[in-house]
């Protein structure tokens, strides 16, 4: 059978496409608050990527908290509950040109995100979502970033080679797990210093430069 010679642009959500960061950051401090936690908002920048129960078994373990699955999932519900009432809607302005623009010039546009579809279908209008082709939700996958197993799963559900497809993110865990999956990884400076994004292949400050630079990748293939 003859490899498909289209490319796909797999984006992170959080960050990413939508200015969300800063609401998760609160709303983790706010469930851990009652615990006498501090949680600093950079910390759980560098956490983006993972599954919520991932993130809060790591700051139950790091802190030592005694919490059974009972407590720690109502907890979660309720960062998720805090998290939606409090979310960004639509997309950023550059995230929307860019992905405008992929679509226009023929690229498969896949969303690849550790949160639930719940989660996402909050900040994102259907029109919106309507435009990509895939949407790899936590749902989705067993293993969060940065294990591969979520990229790999847009791969196969997009019915592309990792070597054709491009993945936009803003964390070391998710490029990390794009990485591990075979792919190329653009990083954007939306929450973390260039130095924290070193292991991208580039690094740019807005989406606005992102259909120039992978139409380069898909020419130099």
């Amino acid at each position: 059978m003859k490899e498909s010679q289209s490319w796909g642009a797999l984006f992170d959500l959080d960050g990413v496409l939508i200015d969300s960061p800063d609401v998760h950051a609160r709303a983790w401090a706010r469930v851990f608050r009652p615990y006498n936690i501090v949680l600093p908002p950079e910390r759980l920048h560098r956490e983006e990527g993972r599954k919520s129960l991932d993130i809060a078994h790591g700051i139950v373990s790091e802190y030592d908290l005694d919490l059974d699955d009972d407590t720690l999932n109502k907890l979660i519900e309720t960062k998720r509950r805090i998290y939606r009432d409090n979310a960004p809607h639509g997309l950023r302005k550059d995230a929307r040109y860019a992905v405008q623009m992929l679509k226009s010039i023929g690229w498969i546009l896949g969303l690849v995100s550790g949160s639930v579809r719940e989660n996402i279908e909050t900040a994102l209008s259907e029109p919106e979502l309507d435009l990509f082709d895939i949407i790899i939700a936590a749902e989705n996958y067993t293993r969060s970033k940065p294990d591969p197993e979520p990229y790999l799963t847009a791969c196969n559900k997009a019915g592309l080679a990792p070597t054709h497809c491009v993945a936009i993110e803003n964390a070391p865990l998710g490029i990390s797990s794009a990485r591990t999956a075979g792919m190329k990884v653009v990083a954007l400076t939306s929450t973390l210093r260039r130095s924290e994004l070193r292991d991208a292949d580039d690094v740019i400050d807005d989406l606005t430069k992102l259909p120039r630079l992978l139409e380069l990748y898909k020419k130099g293939n």
